[in-house]
């Protein structure tokens, strides 16, 4: 049986954290209900209903606590510089989005994660916005015409 532990929950909605649940259950079994809750908020008529385990790496301050060395030490810790690097596996559910062409905008999904700590939620969250952001478009555009 898999391990229980805390696991966050984050509610994304329009490119902002609407709500975070502490949810006490294995990872598995927290993204397995999770996917069957929001199944009834997906419009099968509108939206793609996608399931995604994307790792999200971290920096964190070192030294690390005790209490934080614990809760992060089976995610492959290591030291990058001054700063130490964890792997956490991260899980998305994104339930309202539409394409853009090749791109996907995502309306409203949820983030499901072992929870560490805020600072390491926001790093994560930040993460996942910045990919769904279509930045480097520009960029590409410019290299073709060259």
């Amino acid at each position: 049986m898999p391990e229980e532990s805390e696991n966050v929950v984050v509610y994304i909605e329009n490119e902002n954290i609407a709500n975070k649940e502490i949810v006490k259950s294995s990872l598995t079994d927290t993204v397995k209900n999770y996917v069957k809750k929001l199944l009834d908020k997906w419009n099968p008529e509108e939206s793609d209903f996608i399931v995604l385990k994307v790792p999200q790496t971290v920096s964190l301050d070192l030294p690390l606590s005790k209490e934080l060395y614990k809760k992060v030490e089976k995610y492959g810790v290591r030291r990058v510089g001054n700063k130490a690097e964890v792997e956490i596996p991260t899980y998305e559910i994104i339930y309202s989005n539409r394409w853009m062409g090749e791109d996907m905008e995502a309306d409203r999904f949820v983030v499901i994660m072992p929870y560490i700590n805020d600072n390491v939620i926001n790093q994560v969250v930040n993460n996942i916005l910045s990919s769904l952001t279509p930045e480097s478009e520009g960029e590409g555009e410019e290299l073709l015409e060259e």
